[in-house]
């Protein structure tokens, strides 16, 4: 147990020193101040729809979607219950403001499968474990990609219908759909090689970008507006401690397999996804909100993660 705990706490390491990289970055003035726009739409418009684009092209076929149906549908279960979940939370602690409102949707949605969950399959299991965790996500990747996205754009909440529609209508949405078009079809196996490796080396760039821009954004502000806001801590306990405990004993409950309770564990206890520091800075509004969630309760997740996950394996 405490092999598996030092393993995860190391990956959780890893997400704090390029978080701090960013920091510093702003801080010492090592980069000009419009760096965070420029990285902001390259995250946006070019590394998150490359990395979505790729995984649905390479992952979404027949063959994969009949072979793990069950975690393609866990998941897929999952994140709709979160997301119905994430209406109610987010009235009672944003009221009526919608900006802070989208962010807390998203927050409760989406935890930070990219930067933190990946990682750490990536290093206890392998790429036949990546394989699998990226079916289990494949709905989680549908809903962030359609309605998560949208939560974050601007004046969310506040559009007609049709202006509702071109919100989802985002890059990320569209890579996903014709990714999973070109997948299921079996175009995607007709392509070069070249497609997938630039795919990957340009997706693979969003991670590492991501953490450091976020870094970046939390730089701008002093301390006491990171720390200072009693609802972080209310949603960071939701995230860290509550929903991953709530959800992991009622599959235990219900009898779910290994497979299944392992890749739910990586995904539900997982700190607050970095897009919500993202789409705000590549909008120019104010990200100060989004840029607490996701420090805090990445700092905490370098904790919480491991003994969640050690105690599931254990049991």
């Amino acid at each position: 147990m405490l092999d598996t705990f030092w393993n995860v706490f190391g990956q959780m390491m890893v997400v704090l020193v390029l978080l701090l990289i960013g920091y510093v970055f702003n801080r010492k003035k090592w980069m000009p101040k419009e760096a965070e726009i420029v990285l902001s739409k390259l995250v946006t418009l070019l590394f998150l729809p490359s990395l979505t684009f790729n995984t649905f092209l390479t992952r979404c076929t027949m063959e994969n979607l009949r072979q793990y149906s069950s975690l393609v549908l866990y998941g897929s279960v999952l994140v709709l219950v979160m997301m119905l979940l994430s209406y109610p939370v987010a009235k009672l602690i944003a009221g009526g403001d919608s900006y802070k409102a989208g962010i807390l949707r998203y927050c409760i949605s989406f935890p930070n499968t990219g930067a933190v969950g990946t990682p750490l399959v990536i290093a206890l299991f392998g790429t036949m474990g990546l394989f699998q965790f990226n079916l289990f996500n494949l709905g989680v990747g549908i809903a962030c990609y359609s309605w998560g996205i949208a939560q974050l754009l601007p004046s969310h909440g506040k559009k007609t219908f049709w202006q509702s529609m071109r919100s989802i209508l985002n890059p990320n949405f569209l890579a996903m759909v014709f990714g999973g078009i070109l997948g299921i079809t079996g175009v995607a196996a007709k392509l070069p090689t070249v497609v997938f490796s630039g795919l990957e080396r340009v997706g693979t760039c969003y991670t590492i970008v991501s953490l450091i821009l976020t870094g970046f954004v939390i730089a701008d502000y002093r301390p006491q507006e990171i720390l200072s806001d009693k609802n972080v801590y209310l949603v960071t306990a939701l995230r860290l401690a509550v929903i991953p405990c709530l959800v992991l004993a009622g599959m235990k409950f219900m009898h779910a397999s290994a497979l299944l309770l392992t890749m739910t564990c990586l995904h539900i206890a997982c700190p607050c996804g970095m897009n919500v520091v993202v789409f705000p800075a590549a909008y120019r509004m104010d990200s100060r909100f989004g840029a607490s969630l996701v420090l805090i309760s990445s700092a905490l997740s370098v904790i919480t993660v491991p003994i969640i996950y050690a105690l599931v394996t254990a049991a």
